[in-house]
């Protein structure tokens, strides 16, 4: 299969550019690792849901695009307590892991896996409460029309948490030799924000942290931490969080 090619219904047309760069197998495998739930996905839902403490609804619906094998449901259900998550991915190994994987955490009666497009979110308008939306815009070359499908399935007053690796990391040598990214599609942490405030979602400034955190650092981490802590970076941060309203 062509790794820059969606599978099946979600494949661009002849001549067309893809939606997604597909990962290589050793970022699949990568995700789902220990390290990355623990160092990367926890951290930064745990932020997230600092952000957003008492504006997330009780029991709402959540929706995890680009959900993967499903690692963040457990702790998208800790910090927010839904009535439900829908998880969607474009990749149907990654869900047909996530599906086997999840059977055993005690949320079958509310999580649902299924394969989908981020510019094709199979759920009706206005639909969701919460979206996560964690480093998956990047992999994404229409990155517009995505953030167009969460505004359209996110309530009024809905919430997208959004959590980005920044092009001063993507463009590293290791990471473009370890994983696969669609070159053009990288932004800068102010260019996340603009496109998130182009598709109609507020962001104040009191809703955005930024930082550079140690396995996107160069010396992972082994000179310390001075200088490095979210919003007290002095060189060009290597991730962006936001909570966004749609209003």
């Amino acid at each position: 299969m062509d790794d820059r090619i969606a599978p099946a219904s979600c494949a661009a047309p002849a001549g067309a550019q893809a939606v997604w760069v597909r990962e290589t197998r050793f970022g699949r495998w990568f995700l789902g690792t220990e390290i990355w739930r623990r160092y990367v996905l926890a951290e930064a839902l745990g932020d997230l849901a600092r952000m957003a403490e008492g504006r997330a609804a009780v029991g709402g619906h959540i929706l995890d695009l680009g959900c993967g094998q499903g690692i963040a449901a457990p702790l998208l259900d800790a910090a927010f307590a839904p009535r439900r998550i829908t998880g969607i991915d474009i990749d149907p190994e990654l869900i047909a892991l996530g599906q086997r994987r999840t059977r055993d955490t005690g949320l079958s009666d509310k999580l649902v896996l299924q394969r989908g497009s981020a510019i094709d979110i199979p759920l009706a308008d206005a639909s969701v409460d919460l979206a996560l939306c964690h480093q998956v815009l990047h992999h994404l070359v229409p990155q517009r029309e995505a953030l167009a499908e969460l505004h359209r399935v996110l309530r009024p007053g809905g919430l997208l948490l959004m959590a980005e690796s920044c092009r001063s990391f993507i463009e590293t040598g290791l990471v473009r030799a370890l994983f696969r990214h669609p070159r053009e599609s990288q932004r800068t942490a102010d260019g996340y924000l603009d496109l998130v405030r182009s598709a109609g979602l507020r962001v104040d400034d009191r809703d955005v942290a930024t930082s550079s955190p140690w396995w996107s650092r160069r010396d992972l981490g082994l000179l310390g931490d001075r200088d490095r802590r979210r919003g007290a970076q002095t060189e060009e941060p290597t991730e962006v969080l936001c909570v966004a309203v749609k209003m």
